[in-house]
């Protein structure tokens, strides 16, 4: 039996021929497996980016409805004075202050002055915008970021309690936030206050 001598550099030259291409290929399933990963992630990325947006608008929503309750309560029960509050656009809102007792005033079976109230006590924003009763509505127009503006539907109801006390009720939204995929419940606060 003869014995075959082994050259190295013929047995990497078969080898190496074998692997030509083999490299690109698996830089080529890489770059498919990491797209296919990246595309998964893009869902993801707007879910968040709506979800940031939402807490956003609900945030500035109960921090208006706080300010405008806060002007309500800090003046006394029995006051007919009116407030003043102006907005990112120069508008100048006046605010109602003056309640009425429940089922006495504009705010409907179930509500002092003002915005009409469900039977839980609520806001209803079935209620069109245009048969709340100026001076307890407005539309605020916020300043965001970069001068982008937002603007809010707030809407409130006064119910006299006693001549020393009365309970506020107030709500706010994003205009345009009711329809679709954007729906923002309200935000609804209420308070008693007075002297």
């Amino acid at each position: 039996m003869k014995m075959r001598k082994f050259h190295p550099a013929r047995n990497t030259g078969s080898k190496l021929r074998c692997q030509r291409g083999s490299m690109l290929l698996e830089v080529l399933i890489a770059m498919v497996v990491l797209a296919i990963g990246l595309g998964g992630l893009v869902p993801l990325l707007v879910a968040s980016m709506h979800s940031n947006n939402r807490s956003g608008t609900d945030t500035t929503s109960t921090m208006l409805a706080e300010h405008v309750l806060e002007q309500i309560t800090a003046q006394p029960a029995d006051s007919v004075t009116t407030l003043d509050v102006i907005d990112c656009a120069g508008t100048d809102w006046t605010i109602a202050t003056v309640g009425a007792t429940v089922n006495g005033g504009s705010g409907g079976g179930n509500g002092g002055n003002g915005a009409n109230l469900t039977s839980s006590g609520y806001v209803d924003w079935t209620q069109d915008y245009g048969s709340v009763p100026s001076n307890y509505k407005m539309k605020y127009v916020s300043c965001g970021d970069g001068g982008r503006q937002n603007t809010y539907e707030v809407r409130w109801d006064v119910i006299t309690m006693s001549s020393y006390t009365r309970m506020v009720i107030i709500s706010a939204r994003p205009v345009g936030a009711q329809s679709g995929m954007r729906y923002v419940i309200p935000v609804n606060l209420r308070t008693i206050g007075g002297e």
